[in-house]
């Protein structure tokens, strides 16, 4: 065999080996991204003289205030102490300081959407509408319970985007009582009376108008829908 075509010889069988030798190769296409969710926001307010006892005259819930946003952009924590807008939220139905550190977070990337519904009476319901986007799929809702020291209720850190990428299609759950820790007035109707130094938010446990049970029934039920 002339020595050129030995050498093509060797060198096809060379790549023959490489290339049943290579390690089989995929493209790995991109994660298709998530869209955003507009999601009704129901807040069914159930309080009334026959759930909770010392039920007050004019009992009515604050505007309702509240954004989409990141797990590190929480408007309050259990156990924290209350910022300005939860202190002025929970003691005078205020939305003003609150306001504005949510648009603070809007600013930095760390909130969405803002949502503010109307006050209204107790038992009663408001509803409005909020949208999410997967960089900010949390909800967090407060407002106050009025009359009351610094008494609010809340939707807290609500993750509506699961493992898999799917948007919840609806959630009940129950509105929560939390007290701010800046007034320790004992009752609804209590003068003011400024905890200093303040203390932290906790739990609020408010007696069931009928029965034993060491901790009353919700004051309502946050009702989430998705619309699209």
């Amino acid at each position: 065999m002339p020595r050129s075509l030995h050498r093509l010889s060797l060198l096809f069988a060379v790549g023959l080996a490489a290339c049943s030798t290579a390690p089989d190769t995929e493209e790995t296409l991109p994660a298709p991204a998530i869209g955003s969710a507009l999601y009704r926001v129901t807040f069914e307010a159930t309080w009334s003289a026959g759930t909770h006892a010392n039920f007050p005259a004019g009992a009515h819930f604050s505007n309702v205030i509240g954004a989409s946003h990141r797990a590190d952009a929480l408007l309050f924590r259990s156990g924290q102490p209350a910022s300005l807008g939860i202190k002025n939220m929970a003691e005078r139905g205020n939305n003003t300081a609150l306001r504005a550190e949510i648009n603070a977070l809007q600013s930095s990337g760390a909130a969405f959407r803002l949502l503010e519904a109307p006050y209204f009476n107790s038992p009663g319901s408001v509803s409005d509408t909020i949208r999410l986007d997967a960089a900010h799929p949390r909800l967090s809702l407060v407002t106050m319970i009025a009359p009351s020291p610094d008494w609010f209720v809340a939707l807290e850190d609500e993750n509506l985007l699961d493992a898999t990428g799917q948007w919840a299609t609806q959630r009940h759950l129950p509105a929560r009582a939390y007290d701010a820790g800046t007034d320790s007035g004992p009752t609804f109707t209590a003068p003011d009376q400024p905890t200093l130094p303040a203390g932290v938010v906790t739990p609020l446990r408010l007696a069931p108008a009928q029965g034993p049970a060491p901790d009353g029934p919700p004051l309502g039920t946050w009702h989430l829908e998705r619309l699209n």
